[in-house]
């Protein structure tokens, strides 16, 4: 009897974000059940994995995918089962085995998905010089390590640069590119290397976080401001409103109704580069004659979904980064009213999280400088690290300095000594400094 496996990701995004520990503990040996997601639109042959009633995941994208797909067509049944046989923590996936009477033949169907097969040959905007230097850092990074030369300042200047701009570009070509440096980084004995695998591993995994989709999303609304789409719009002239009918108008639903799923569906197709150029540009252009004719289409993209997703969040991560998009949308002049709801959710979360905890006052007076003396920020932060790994901890420090919310001044020295001595954070200072980007 032919025995199949299939890995299952997506595990933090659903009904175990948050207890993942919880899921790896107690899913092996434990049956599974897949099932194609008819539901979705834009991704026809998506296998999802239930465990009961509660959602893992998804059966991973590609060939994997494929083999599922085709499992549940040629078997008849709209469900199968199967059982967990084995966990990746690194990876964040499990790995189910299905036990089928019959050969799968591998169907390869021509999909049809909103946004991978629709292009746009007109003019777009210019390349974004970070882009187009990000593309350049990931091919000296590509270029050195085949030859497998010894890391050095100049390829730590380039992992850094795409530590902090990878989210910029989603494309094919660019997603290829990572993908390869990955492997040798990976799968080379080199320390550094192995070092600057996980680095990057992590900052692969943080492109599917709330906040960078939702940057991704802003960053179409500004460039429909931008000085560059104003000339974009003079070399249309009549033909802007013809251009944008291009856009099928499912994509353009979700896009308004659902900014961050939007992002998350572009970036998981992995689209040539021009195409991803096209569809943005033409969004952009969308937005910038709706709001020149008055109405305010950029208003819809926060307010339709910002309020769903800290609802259903429930967590305390999740109040932070509504605080964020407060700032971001300056909700005060846009809509009173969700700014007043938004509010009481964050309080509500952040009181919830940190009542019952009790914190070490040296420890938080320590990190208080670091912290621009942010109290709350501090409390949240240590919740956060407290057990966690070593690489998790200066990960969430590395996080911090990019959003802004720690001082680079004393991150090497000062915040070292204060973890250290209170058990956060147990390697020495030259490890420490080594891996905090400050």
């Amino acid at each position: 009897m032919p025995v199949y496996q299939l890995p299952i990701n997506s595990l933090r995004h659903h009904d175990f974000a948050g207890r993942l520990d919880e899921l790896y503990e107690s899913a092996p040996g434990h049956r599974m059940s897949i099932s194609i997601e008819h539901d979705n639109q834009l991704e026809t042959d998506a296998v999802i994995v239930y465990w009961g009633r509660q959602w893992v995941g998804y059966v991973r994208s590609g060939k994997e995918r494929e083999l599922a797909y085709s499992i549940l067509r040629q078997s008849g049944r709209d469900t199968l089962l199967g059982k967990i046989v084995g966990i990746d923590r690194e990876k964040r996936e499990l790995l189910m085995e299905i036990d089928t009477d019959y050969h799968v033949t591998v169907i390869h169907e021509q999909k049809k998905h909103v946004l991978s097969d629709w292009s746009f040959d007109g003019e777009t905007l210019r390349n974004d010089e970070a882009v187009t230097r990000l593309y350049a850092m990931l091919s000296s990074l590509e270029m050195v390590l085949e030859c497998q030369e010894p890391w050095d300042e100049d390829i730590e200047e380039w992992l850094q640069y795409v530590e902090e701009n990878l989210w910029r570009d989603i494309s094919l070509e660019t997603t290829e590119k990572v993908r390869h440096i990955l492997e040798m980084l990976t799968t080379n004995d080199n320390k550094d290397y192995a070092h600057a695998g996980a680095r990057l591993q992590y900052t692969i995994d943080y492109m599917g976080s709330p906040e960078v989709r939702q940057k991704q999303a802003r960053q179409i609304i500004e460039k429909s401001k931008s000085a560059e789409m104003g000339i974009l719009l003079q070399k249309y002239g009549d033909r802007a409103k013809d251009a944008i009918r291009q856009l099928p108008e499912e994509l353009v639903t979700l896009f308004l109704n659902d900014g961050e799923t939007f992002m998350g569906r572009l970036w998981y197709l992995h689209c040539p580069f021009k195409q991803v150029r096209a569809i943005t540009t033409l969004l952009s252009m969308m937005i910038r004659l709706k709001d020149d004719n008055g109405e305010k289409a950029s208003d819809a993209i926060p307010t339709a979904w910002i309020m769903q997703w800290a609802k259903e969040s429930g967590n305390q991560h999740s109040a932070s980064v509504v605080k964020d998009m407060l700032k971001d949308f300056e909700l005060e002049k846009l809509n009173p009213a969700l700014l007043s709801d938004l509010r009481n959710i964050t309080a509500t979360e952040n009181e919830k999280a940190l009542a019952d905890e009790n914190f070490d006052d040296d420890l938080v007076a320590g990190l208080m400088p670091i912290f621009m003396n942010n109290r709350q920020e501090v409390k949240q932060f240590i919740r956060e690290v407290d057990g966690a790994k070593s690489t998790s901890v200066v990960e969430a420090v590395n996080r911090l300095l990019r959003e802004g919310k720690i001082t680079k001044a004393g991150c090497k020295g000062d915040m070292w000594t204060v973890m250290h001595k209170f058990k956060l954070y147990k390697p020495g200072q030259k490890n420490w400094n080594a891996q905090v980007n400050a």
